[in-house]
């Protein structure tokens, strides 16, 4: 049996679907959460929904938005499970990324594990892993139109929220003509292409724009100008009045720069350093981010710095920098 026939079995037999969102969330994975409470509810499943960290503002208007939760073990206080309960994880490429507990419940519970990550561990009982999908969200996509579950508008309009994040809103490599036939579809069942793009990307506050300047101001070339990276500072956020997934899509900027072959963004956290990673050909973002255990695309990927902030920046220029030395053109 095929992984996506499996998917629909243990779905169809299930009467309580869990559906978790990865560690600091972006469009593709609450978008596709969203898309599949919402078939849940449709069909008289009982439905949760959540991730470890909070929904950020700017995609509350996702139908059910108010139904996610935020808990950092599982199961989440409570949240009562049934024997015929199944574990949903999406865009999440190890269980380390989801929440606490989830794996040691397999036992229990079977996990379907749907992701578009080439580094995915198949940590579920069932793994379908597809890398040549622009997104998740083009995945659940093709789960629904395979169970013959016809869009609702407000599904329509979560799933395309989950590829136009994930494609740059279709201009990134990974966008293919499926993706644009995918796209036009949920438009035809009711997504509205600019409604979701000004509620996503213009849907700033005066402290994320704030935000995105001191983390602009900072910016520097190394490596010949082939590598452009900056900075956010603990304090950044409660002293600009912005929360931290107002951090959103800054890196991408940066690869905006003429002649910059690798983008990074390094958040300062509590003993270590989270770092963004975005490239473009020849240069490999997951190549990058593996040197410190990292994961994620060829063009998007992002790992753990352990160290200060100071530390963080002369490791990652050290490291990385050496692996492109005799690669990055013009060198």
């Amino acid at each position: 049996m095929k992984p996506v026939e499996e998917i629909l079995s243990i779905l169809a037999s299930s009467t309580t679907w869990v559906i978790l969102a990865h560690e600091k969330p972006d469009g593709d994975t609450l978008g596709c959460c969203s898309a599949l409470f919402q078939r849940g509810m449709a069909l008289g499943k009982r439905c949760f929904w959540g991730g470890v960290d909070t929904l950020p503002r700017n995609y509350s208007f996702l139908p059910f938005s108010c139904s996610y939760s935020c808990f950092s073990t599982f199961p989440a206080d409570g949240m009562e499970l049934d024997e015929n309960c199944v574990i949903v994880v999406l865009d999440t490429s190890n269980p380390e990324r989801s929440i606490e507990g989830v794996v040691s419940r397999e036992a229990s519970f079977p996990i379907i594990n749907i992701d578009h990550h080439a580094d995915n561990t198949r940590f579920g009982k069932i793994n379908w892993i597809d890398d040549s999908a622009s997104s998740v969200g083009e995945m659940i996509f093709d789960l629904f139109s395979m169970a013959g579950w016809d869009l609702a508008p407000g599904e329509a309009e979560a799933l395309f929220a989950a590829i136009s994040t994930d494609t740059g809103f279709f201009r990134f490599s990974c966008t293919t003509a499926k993706t644009l036939e995918t796209a036009s579809a949920l438009i035809s069942s009711g997504a509205d292409a600019s409604l979701i793009y000004g509620r996503i990307f213009e849907n700033r506050s005066l402290g994320g724009i704030h935000l995105w300047g001191a983390g602009l101001s900072r910016a520097r070339l190394f490596s010949k100008g082939r590598i452009c990276m900056t900075f956010l500072k603990r304090e950044d956020f409660s002293n600009l009045n912005a929360p931290r997934d107002e951090s959103e899509n800054l890196v991408n900027t940066l690869l905006t720069v003429s002649g910059v072959f690798v983008a990074v963004l390094l958040q300062e956290e509590d003993g270590y350093c989270r770092a963004s990673i975005r490239t473009r050909d020849p240069a490999d973002a997951r190549e990058i981010a593996r040197i410190w255990d990292g994961g994620g695309h060829i063009r998007a990927a992002g790992c753990k710095i352990r160290g200060t902030l100071s530390w963080a920046e002369k490791e990652f220029i050290l490291r990385a920098g050496s692996i492109y030395e005799d690669r990055f053109p013009g060198n």
